[in-house]
């Protein structure tokens, strides 16, 4: 294993004992440099493994992605989230994609958001890991993150990837706190995280357990020391950082009559979602999660040297738990499990820890023996997932399929006439459908409609009303034979005929 010295920043010092000025100046451009180097580094990786949002894979689109840039486009239209279109995501990722809309449209604003965030992540792991090792490591770890963020980025443009530079600012301020124990920065860094915190609260709960776990061992730290006007201090300020974030939401639902609705879709709903097990436990969920473990006993066998501060050992316990636990409520795509990427820094950041030589050497070989055998693990389980993602990328940059539904789409639109395109109703289309176009859907429930109907049922009366009522010209679906519901399949066969079918969409005209 590397062997990495505490600093390896060596300036000279006058007969003062301070850093000459010429010397700092020189320190903080180098730094500057350091920085710019890793922030570009974060943006060309989001350009060669962001593949459904960068301009280097013009014709691909996902689902998901083209979902998410079209609740963003519809916000900027004047439309709400939750009561023009309903969704189990919070509002928080639907402002982002808003955000990037507003600066440049179609994906471009995806793709900036998403260097934006990157730049800020890896800036903070910078930062992380510089408070205990040389550049060297630092710069292996940096490698060691992309590859396992390669593994698990999917197509790009999810929540877990916007928020990602949240945990990591949050942890970083946590540990500079706790590594320095400089107090008066404690209250401006409670700020901070609760901002954070609330950033995603407001947009994916379960992505918040790193900040969850830091919170708690900066609380565990404090109620060591017995700091209980620090810890009410930083309380108040943690929930006024929570409160900068949600108060402009609730004024902006609240104003557009969409509060209940947003209530009801991002909590009730999304709490019935995420402990319905929709996917059920499976062995590939729990090989996702082995960083949680792994990370797990290595933070035991930090408890079995003394001289390892405390708050090492506290951190390296409760974040694995605090993970483990929360990952497991949700649905286990790959892009779920970056999420773990926080708990994989700060392992990287304490690994030295085990490595260094002791004076007992059977206890050295144990440890360092124990540390290796969990670095390579994490390696062997995410690194060939690499490979494969990058061979799945370079088939996508190298054939033509995206551009062939692209044009498969343009074909099932130009059936519908002009006059009637306010008359065309989703019933589970594909949602690049709306992306490729550029337009909106006229109805509510435009996506994953078959499951939600599963979760909240009174959805389906709502869809059989609208379409006995307004009767629609014109309904869109990918594969209307498959739909999961036989009510709402079976009016769409009696009231409807079908006019086109491609391998993007079907197309149906209503007859009666």
């Amino acid at each position: 294993m590397i062997q990495p010295k505490i600093d390896d920043e060596i300036s000279q010092v006058d007969e003062t004992g301070e850093i000459p000025v010429s010397e700092k100046t020189a320190v903080n451009f180098m730094e500057l440099v350091e920085y710019a180097a890793v922030m570009i580094s974060g943006c060309i990786f989001i350009y060669f493994a962001s593949s459904w949002t960068s301009p280097r894979y013009p014709y691909a689109y996902g689902y998901d992605s083209a979902w998410y840039s079209l609740v963003g486009r519809a916000i900027v239209a004047g439309k709400v989230p939750y009561k023009d279109y309903f969704d189990l995501k919070g509002p928080t990722l639907f402002f982002y994609e808003a955000v990037g809309q507003v600066l440049i449209k179609n994906r471009g604003g995806i793709f900036l958001i998403q260097c934006i965030s990157i730049a800020a992540a890896v800036l903070f792991i910078y930062k992380i890991m510089r408070l205990y090792n040389n550049r060297v490591w630092t710069v292996i770890s940096l490698l060691i993150f992309y590859a396992c963020y390669y593994s698990l980025l999917w197509g790009g443009n999810t929540a877990e990837e916007f928020f990602l530079p949240l945990n990591f600012a949050s942890i970083y301020l946590g540990l500079k706190f706790l590594k320095e124990k400089n107090y008066s920065e404690i209250n401006s860094s409670s700020f901070l995280i609760g901002l954070c915190f609330f950033i995603i609260f407001w947009g994916k709960m379960t992505v918040a357990a790193p900040i969850i776990a830091i919170v708690i061992t900066v609380f565990i730290y404090l109620a060591r020391e017995k700091e209980w006007s620090e810890i009410a201090a930083s309380a108040k300020y943690f929930i006024f950082g929570g409160l900068s974030v949600s108060a402009p939401i609730f004024a902006y639902f609240a104003m557009r009559g969409a509060l209940a609705d947003m209530v009801k879709c991002v909590f009730v709903l999304g709490f019935k979602r995420g402990t319905d097990l929709y996917e059920g436990y499976s062995l590939s969920w729990e090989k996702m999660l082995i960083i949680c473990p792994l990370c797990l006993i290595f933070g035991l066998f930090l408890w079995t040297k003394k001289k390892t501060v405390l708050y090492k050992k506290i951190l390296m316990t409760v974040m694995p738990i605090v993970i483990y636990i929360l990952l497991h409520l949700g649905t286990p795509f790959d892009y779920y499990f970056i999420i773990e990427l926080p708990l994989l820094i700060c392992f990287l950041a304490f690994l030295p820890e085990l490595t260094t030589k002791l004076k007992r050497k059977k206890n050295y070989i144990i440890r360092a023996g124990i540390s290796a055998v969990i670095f390579i693990a994490i390696l062997v389980f995410y690194i060939p997932p690499a490979y494969e993602k990058n061979e799945e990328n370079s088939f996508i940059y190298d054939n033509d399929d995206g551009y062939t539904k692209i044009e498969a789409i343009k074909a099932i639109d130009a059936q519908i006439p002009e006059s009637e395109k306010n008359e065309l109703y989703n019933l589970e289309s594909g949602m690049i459908y709306y992306e490729v176009l550029q337009t909106f859907p006229t109805n509510k429930y435009a996506v994953n409609c078959p499951y939600f109907l599963h979760l909240f049922p009174e959805i389906k009366t709502e869809i059989l009303q609208k379409l006995e009522n307004d009767k629609p010209h014109w309904i869109i679906s990918e594969d209307m034979n498959s739909f999961d519901d036989e009510d709402i399949r079976k009016y769409v066969f009696t009231n409807y005929m079908l006019v086109d079918k491609n391998e993007a969409e079907e197309l149906y005209w209503r007859i009666k």
